[in-house]
């Protein structure tokens, strides 16, 4: 097969620092101070009359370990080694984590008598997987008896360009946000669905008999072949968003982020075994006059059935639901009340959260705590957004007490940061 090192390693770092992301709760809170929230929520109602946006980051992290317990020193040798017991004893039966990075690259927005008009750019890595504790114990223990199925992996990696509108409506009453994205993919990563392997050892006679179907990796833009910025593989998409002003004192907003489908046509390999419900294999013969390299990779290809094949596909976007309350205590203060959820491989993974914003012309900031029913923590995050002249900083965390440490320490993490030019 084609795939090369790089890309087996960065499968398999996309999957041990996968997360259950945090849906950037504490960010969503900036709302109409800072434009890059559009992101999360369609509806933008600025406070400045122009803004230009900086190149910014966010993401989420939320690992069942930490970095420097997977990778850990060899006092023998000084080199860092892959300790998959460890990794193995954090494992559940079945795990679904998901990473999300997202790269703000341009942010063009402006006010208008009822709303808003914006151009933007990003790039973004949307990752998720679900494994079972059998994968890990394969990589930890060697190959045994083992039976894979309900592992699903599936990493995208895409910009958007696109534009959003704003406008009031019902007395200013309700207001709706749309965003219409082209969308150009850069690398794709995903297992079909239903996969499974399996492998039993005969004890007496060391026979394996292997079974497998629905084996697939399908992949686009992994291969050792250069491309370029933008590729060949388009799509469309949108943001949806709705807010209503219930009364003077509170508001109900929803938002559906993502909805969208992307045409792999460019650079794509599909690494398939065929199915089968019982291949018997004795071992390979190393007694030969031909190269033993051979010999097992003509096993491995008779075992396994492995072939690799070129077709075009496409791929769905992972859509983000957000709803909120806000209650307006005064003009300064407002308390938030927020449910995320996110859909994946046919499962939700849903976040709560309450929180508290102090509300003034130039500036915002406060504080939020969220719960994520998969992991029953608590975590404490906070936001601001200050514009001091032309220039408006802004960051966002869900979590203070791991925003800001090490990298090989973090098992959890959600950060969102940037600068922007206001006028």
């Amino acid at each position: 097969m084609k795939i090369n090192t790089f890309t087996l390693i960065a499968i398999l770092l996309f999957t041990i620092n996968s997360a259950k992301a945090q849906n950037t709760l504490s960010f969503y809170n900036l709302g109409d101070y800072v434009a890059q929230t559009q992101n999360v929520s369609a509806v933008y109602l600025p406070k400045n009359n122009f803004t230009l946006g900086l190149p910014g980051i966010g993401f989420n992290v939320n690992n069942p370990f930490k970095l420097n317990e997977f990778l850990v020193q060899n006092n023998t040798t000084n080199k860092l080694e892959t300790n998959f017991d460890n990794l193995l004893l954090n494992s559940k039966a079945l795990n679904q984590s998901t990473m999300q990075i997202n790269a703000s690259l341009f942010m063009l927005a402006f006010k208008t008598k009822k709303g808003s008009i914006s151009l933007f750019a990003n790039s973004k890595l949307v990752n998720n997987i679900q494994y079972t504790d059998q994968f890990i114990e394969v990589a930890a223990n060697g190959i045994n008896d083992f039976d894979l199925k309900n592992n699903q992996l599936n990493t995208t990696g895409y910009h958007e360009i696109g534009l959003g509108i704003t406008q009031q409506f019902l007395k200013d009453k309700l207001t709706i946000g749309l965003r219409l994205k082209y969308l150009n993919g850069f690398a794709h990563a995903s297992l079909k669905n239903n996969a499974s392997i399996s492998l039993e050892i005969d004890e007496t006679t060391q026979n394996w008999n292997i079974m497998a179907a629905n084996a697939s990796l399908r992949t686009s833009g992994l291969s050792n072949e250069d491309t370029s910025y933008f590729t060949g593989n388009n799509g469309f998409g949108m943001d949806l968003g709705a807010t209503y002003q219930v009364s003077e004192k509170w508001s109900v907003a929803l938002s559906v982020n993502d909805i969208g489908t992307i045409n792999w046509s460019e650079n794509n390999t599909s690494y398939n075994i065929k199915d089968t419900e019982g291949t018997i294999y004795s071992g390979v013969d190393l007694n030969t006059d031909g190269s033993i390299q051979n010999e097992i990779e003509s096993a491995i290809n008779t075992v396994f059935k492995a072939t690799e094949t070129v077709e075009n596909f496409s791929t769905k976007l992972t859509s983000n639901t957000y709803f909120s309350t806000k209650y307006f205590a005064s003009k300064k203060n407002v308390f938030t009340a927020l449910f995320a959820n996110r859909s994946v491989f046919g499962a939700s993974v849903t976040n709560y959260a309450l929180g508290y914003n102090r509300l003034h012309k130039k500036a915002t900031y406060g504080l939020l705590t969220s719960i994520n029913p998969q992991d029953k923590k608590v975590k404490i995050g906070g936001n601001a957004a200050v514009n001091i002249g032309a220039f408006q900083m802004y960051v966002a965390t869900d979590d203070f007490l791991n925003a800001f440490k090490k990298v090989e320490e973090v098992s959890q993490s959600s950060l969102s940061l940037g600068i922007n030019l206001t006028f």
